[in-house]
Order: C-alpha cells, then structure tokens, then sequence
C-alpha cells in the first residue's frame, strides 16, 4: 500500500473507530513512517550518546542493501511481508498472507500491539502494526526473502479493469515486460518487485501468473487480484484492531474479528478504494475530501487540515534536545525496536520460523 492508505486511510478508520484527532494522526503517521524510516546512521544525542535507528523500509529497488540476507529478515520480512506460516518447507511458510484471525503469526503481531498499550510509545506501536497488518492483504502471496517464488511471467501481467486509464495500464505492463525480461530479472526475486506498484493500488483489479506455479492455499486465489476487495477487508480488520486497542482487550480473540462499518461509511470506503486514480497525489486529495466533508465520521474542525507531516519523526529533532525522548521520533524508533525484538525473538521462534 502506500501513503494513501497508510496515512489517510488509516487517519479515517482510527477516527470512525473512536481515536481523537491527535491520537488518529499519531497512529497514522506511524503507520506511514514505516516506509519513511530508511536512517541507518548513528544519531548523536547531546554529544554523550548515541542512539542506533531502525531502519523499516528501502527502496525495492535498492539491490545492494536489499541483497543482503540479513536485511531481508530484519526489513522486509517483519515491516512489509509477514511470514503467513503455511505449508511443509520453510520457504514456503515464508511467504506472505492475510493478517485473517487463523493466521497465527499475524494474529500475535497485533496482540503485541494491544500489549503495548499503556507505554508512552503506545499509539506509535499500533500504527507501525497497523501498516504492517495493511501490507498483508496488499503483499501476499510474496515473500520478503529474495526467491524464486517470487517470479512471475512479465508476459501475463494484465490489468482486469482498465476503463479510462486502458493506455496507462498497457504502457505499464508493457514497460515491465521488457524491463524484467533483460539483466535486471535476477535481482527481481525480492517480495513484489516482479509485480511492480501493482498490489499496491487501490482500485486496481489484475492478474499474473507465477514461473513456478504456487501450492493450493485454501481461501486464496494468489494470481486474481482484486485489490479494491482485499484492501476494504483490511479496513475492516484494521477496524477491529484499533476497537480492542481502545476497549483494552488483552488480545484479539476477544475482538469481533472484522468490525463492520456503517452503511454510509462502507459506501463511501467502498468508493473510494475503487475509484481509478493512478496518481498518488490525487488519490490523498480524495481522501482529505471525504475525511472533512463527513461521509466517512463525524467530522470536526481538527480533521480538516490533516495531512502527513514527517518532520517531528526524523531524528534531527532530537539532536542537542534535552527532551529527545519525549519526541515522535525517540517514540517511534522505540516502538520499532521493541516490534523487532519481539518478532524475531517472539513471534517467529513461536511459530517455528526461527530458532533463537
């Protein structure tokens, strides 16, 4: 997903859940600053100590950094593409799928997250899970280890639902093709390089075939995407997620597994996700239009001029700051931590993926 899902969409669903509008922002911008949080320096804190970044996202494209296997299992796999644990062999349990309530190892990431409630770091937390929870169900069916799972044929990359963009959508696919077929395909083994931004899109309905077709997974058709669908059962899930948070459930066994919405606001969710806006920029815009004329919540004053301001979360804030820690960016690198140990300590050993 990107920014308009994991910031304005996630701004939307905090908000309809019950958060405030700082609570929402600071969900939401964690959510999204998960694929901003690239630092990988050392940051000097007062001259006297230093604090060590968690870097959560590269660039897909980034083939040396991305290359190094160690990175995949400490950046893609955790942040982006969280191991669904299905099937024999460990590279196929590896591969992503939806953060559904049978998915174990999603279902323990958002446990983390309503543990972590009461920490100052608390909101922070919930969003870096609610983004990792979002790419579930935009990134299964890749893997966040470079595989050759993760081929597919550039010839049957096809856009379903072309309508009004039909020429962008074949310039794209055509652009790929070639671009995939020469030198570069061996280093395309990463999660959904292969793909592009395709799953990626709200609107897009699309499909591909794998190189090495795939095993069965009951409940899911990995090669028809229908990525309006799957991102609006996000919403939902997300939904139930930021509702236990707020009730103080231990854990989401206790939650009502996808929390539905209002007639009105799954209508306007529902159109939104499947309105075709290819730019960016433009689909954020609608977002902020439905989020302040209220057809998604009850708007108030505050929730009229949101928008995603990353300044307070980089680590330049906290330089030569007596108060460093009580910043966004000391909160989220907390949060981000305290996720990563967990993961690789917890939630994958629990899981039988990793042996510490």
């Amino acid at each position: 997903m990107q920014k308009d899902m994991h910031f304005y969409g996630t701004y939307a669903v905090a908000r309809i859940a019950g958060f405030a509008p700082e609570e929402a922002r600071i969900v939401a911008t964690a959510d999204q600053f998960v694929d901003d949080a690239t630092l990988a320096a050392p940051v000097s804190l007062n001259g006297r100590a230093y604090l060590l970044p968690v870097v959560s996202s590269h660039g897909m494209f980034e083939l040396a950094k991305n290359s190094n296997t160690i990175d995949q299992w400490q950046v893609w796999l955790p942040f982006h593409f969280l191991p669904g644990n299905q099937g024999n062999d460990g590279e196929r349990r590896l591969i992503c799928l939806w953060g559904e309530p049978d998915n174990h190892v999603a279902e323990a990431v958002l446990n983390l997250a309503l543990g972590e409630r009461r920490k100052a770091h608390g909101l922070h937390f919930l969003g870096l899970v609610g983004h990792v929870l979002q790419d579930t169900y935009a990134h299964y069916g890749f893997c966040g280890m470079a595989s050759d799972r993760n081929r597919i044929d550039q010839r049957t990359l096809t856009v379903r639902n072309k309508g009004s963009f039909e020429a962008w959508a074949e310039g794209v696919c055509r652009t790929f093709e070639g671009r995939f077929t020469g030198s570069v395909a061996e280093e395309t083994r990463l999660g959904h390089a292969s793909v592009a931004t395709f799953p990626d899109l709200p609107y897009l309905k699309w499909g591909f075939r794998y190189k090495t077709a795939p095993e069965l997974y009951p409940g899911y058709d990995l090669e028809e995407r229908d990525n309006p669908g799957s991102f609006y059962l996000a919403c939902t899930r997300l939904h139930a997620l930021f509702r236990a948070y707020r009730n103080g459930l231990p854990s989401m066994e206790q939650s009502d597994g996808h929390a539905s919405f209002s007639r009105q606001t799954s209508g306007a969710l529902r159109s939104l996700l499947g309105r075709i806006e290819p730019e960016l920029a433009a689909r954020c815009g609608l977002w902020r239009e439905r989020i302040a004329d209220g057809s998604l919540f009850p708007a108030l004053p505050e929730d009229r001029d949101v928008a995603y301001d990353d300044a307070p979360w980089r680590f330049a804030v906290m330089e030569n700051n007596a108060g460093a820690t009580l910043t966004h960016a000391y909160l989220f690198n907390r949060a981000a931590r305290r996720y990563l140990d967990a993961v690789l300590t917890e939630v994958l050993p629990g899981a039988d993926l990793l042996v510490v």
